[in-house]
């Protein structure tokens, strides 16, 4: 090859070798950028996430019998949309509440402490609560958490003060208030509003009509509350119509809360009556279920069929948000069903609503959170309202401080990180009516004898091992170990004690939280 040619060649070489090594560099440069934009963008979204704790949806229920829910195993009463929430998290088959009737029941709930130590022992609607400086409410340590608190449905912790009572109302409240028996203190601390909600629908009592039903709105600058058994006019945020039935009208104000809190994380506390009495269902509920002889049972799963619709249409609107894999949703019943009352069923265990028999304060719970916890899977740990407020507190980020809190974090538990953190549960109501599990064996102090699910009587006073005897039938497997049964009774025996004793301290007047 001439020596031109060569020339030529080799810097065609060098210029196609100088551009090959450009584009190398360009394309090494286009790598780490894109690399660099992943990075940030990761990073985003987990400072994201360590900012932005998750929404609670607390879902809390109204005489739910044990057996009541397709999950649960019943063949009568279809709940595919109770059931979907129970297959995408976690279903407890040992989970319990503190008393056996709704007043009580939800005030152990609302502060992680049993109610017992604060007096709070039978269903008097007019109980109130402990200063918030003396013991504070779930959302009230959540607001401090950051969140928009909310509160949908029933309160049933207190009348509150006489501007939110009927005439016929004050005058009982005026009569109280010259007794001993409630502490005017006491009943106004149970005002939802002062207690850490910032917005909510609710009504003071137990129960009610589901349709119709009339509204009283409780004029307070700083809220948007108002109650029902009265008249006014309604705020456009919580419209409705005419001959709304109940459970429909309380899931309308719980999306219209949702829609209204923007980026800001929240917690909504919605309480249902369902399927309390009075036993009422809408004709199209009651034809879903016309497999069902019973004619109050029917009706009883027609209240079922519209709850479990509008847990449906709550789950739907979460996904429509994208706000499912960020919401922790627990479902659960204030105690155990009424079951001559409202043809519920606690199969396969003895006692009722009323009872500290397993069916009395044995009840389904669900928690999911897409994501985080596990799906589709039955755990059977002893676990207890009382646990929910530190663990919503945990799962906000904070940690619930206070010397009589009762309750326990279950977060490690669920997300595997731990072993259940329950050992013994107590229970207390009524002076009588007293209980202590430990591990799978069980006193039972219940105050009356029962009927249990076949018929038989079982003794008011009773030992067993839930093992072998889950139904508490005394005589059948019942608990034999002497030895057992006097650590049970001395470990009940100290508990109520120290129960009585914490509820001389807790009285309205104190200014700080008593020692323990």
């Amino acid at each position: 090859m001439p020596g031109k040619a060569r020339t030529q060649k080799r810097d065609s070489d060098l210029a196609h070798n100088e551009k090959e090594i450009h584009q190398r560099k360009s394309n090494m440069l286009k790598s780490l950028t894109f690399f660099a934009l992943i990075g940030c963008l990761l990073s985003s979204l987990v400072s994201a996430t360590e900012e932005s704790p998750p929404n609670i949806l607390f879902i809390l229920v109204d005489d739910l019998g044990y057996a009541d829910l397709g999950c649960q195993g019943s063949k009568e009463i279809r709940t595919p949309h109770i059931d979907r929430l129970a297959a995408s998290g976690l279903r407890f088959t040992d989970a319990y509440v503190t008393a056996p009737q709704c007043g009580p029941s939800r005030a152990g709930i609302m502060t992680g402490v049993h109610q017992s130590r604060f007096g709070y022992v039978d269903n008097e609607n007019n109980h109130g609560l402990p200063d918030p400086h003396i013991l504070p409410l779930m959302p009230e340590y959540l607001k401090q958490a950051g969140y928009r608190t909310g509160l949908v449905g029933k309160w049933h912790l207190g009348q509150g003060t006489e501007s939110m009572l009927s005439k016929t109302q004050r005058d009982e409240y005026r009569k109280v208030r010259k007794t001993d028996a409630f502490s005017p203190k006491r009943v106004e601390a149970a005002e939802p509003w002062k207690r850490g909600f910032d917005e909510g629908l609710f009504f003071v009592g137990g129960g009610g009509h589901y349709f119709p039903f009339r509204e009283r709105h409780v004029n307070n600058p700083s809220s948007n509350y108002f109650t029902f058994n009265g008249t006014a006019q309604q705020p456009e945020s919580y419209k409705r119509e005419a001959n709304a039935f109940k459970t429909d009208f309380l899931t309308d104000a719980a999306i219209a809360f949702i829609k209204s809190t923007d980026n800001k994380p929240w917690f909504l506390y919605l309480a249902y009556t369902a399927p309390h009495t009075p036993l009422q269902a809408k004709q199209k509920d009651i034809a879903a279920n016309t497999h069902i002889k019973d004619p109050n049972r029917r009706i009883f799963a027609g209240m079922m069929t519209c709850l479990d619709h509008n847990i449906g249409r709550l789950l739907g609107h979460l996904d429509q948000r994208g706000l499912r894999e960020n919401t922790l949703v627990v479902f659960l019943s204030d105690n155990g069903g009424p079951t001559s009352k409202n043809k519920s069923r606690n199969d396969p265990f003895s006692g009722v609503k009323g009872d500290v028999f397993e069916g009395g304060v044995r009840v389904p719970m669900i928690a999911s959170w897409p994501g985080t916890l596990a799906e589709g899977k039955v755990v059977s740990g002893p676990v207890i309202s009382l646990d929910l407020l530190p663990t919503f507190t945990a799962v906000a980020g904070k940690r619930a401080e206070h010397p009589l809190l009762d309750g326990k974090n279950l977060l490690p538990w669920l997300t595997g990180k731990a072993e259940c953190p329950n050992e013994t549960l107590y229970w207390s109501w009524r002076g009588n009516f007293n209980a202590v599990r430990r591990g799978t064996l069980k006193e039972i102090r219940n105050g009356k004898p029962v009927k249990s699910v076949d018929g038989k009587s079982i003794p008011p006073h009773n030992f067993v091992d839930l093992a072998t005897n889950p139904t508490e039938l005394a005589g059948e497997d019942s608990l034999k170990d002497e030895n057992k049964k006097q650590r049970l009774s001395t470990a009940l025996d100290a508990w109520l004690s120290s129960v009585n004793k914490d509820a001389n301290k807790l009285t309205p007047s104190s200014s700080s939280p008593p020692p323990r």
